[in-house]
């Protein structure tokens, strides 16, 4: 499983300790300091199947190779927060193999939570339309949707085929 934009591994850490956590857990960051915090938490706890590591830039996203084999995703608020989800989202999508499942929960854009909105502004957010033709375009298949009257939003989708190659004109 890839907890992917992890944090503080609150997704990485709930994961682990389920009876049937999945063989290993890998989360990833391109925030350094919240990974040290993650890091000391997996230490301390001694586990095992967790590896937390730093992605400095996610344009790494694209790199073939930098992804162990996975088959599940979890982005957990953490699509909104890349600085171009167009054009990372589909590349972290070809980076998975065909089968692979993904959980997407996000802040909905239109929805006001004192706490969330101070730290996430709305207009940093994608609405929910929007976020289901990103994953669309991203080559996957949405396989779930949800919302309701919490102020996120839950999609879950699935890798069905290889992403196919823009055609240059």
């Amino acid at each position: 499983m890839l907890d992917f934009g992890c944090g503080y591994g609150y997704v990485s850490l709930l994961f682990a300790n389920l009876s049937h956590a999945p063989k290993h857990i890998y989360g990833c960051d391109a925030n350094e300091e919240v990974l040290d915090i993650l890091w000391k938490r997996i230490a301390e706890r001694e586990l095992k199947n967790v590896t937390a590591f730093h992605i400095p830039n996610y344009s790494q996203i694209a790199l073939p190779g930098w992804l162990p084999s996975i088959d599940y995703v979890v982005c957990s608020f953490s699509v909104s927060a890349l600085e171009y989800p167009e054009i990372e989202l589909p590349q972290l999508a070809e980076q998975v193999a065909v089968g692979t499942q993904f959980l997407f929960v996000e802040w909905h854009p239109e929805k006001s939570l004192d706490p969330i909105d101070i730290f996430v502004p709305p207009a940093t957010r994608i609405l929910p339309e929007d976020f289901r033709e990103l994953v669309q375009r991203s080559g996957l298949t949405i396989t779930h949707e949800e919302q309701g009257k919490l102020p996120y939003y839950i999609v879950r989708a699935r890798k069905e085929q290889p992403l196919k190659p823009k055609s240059r004109s």
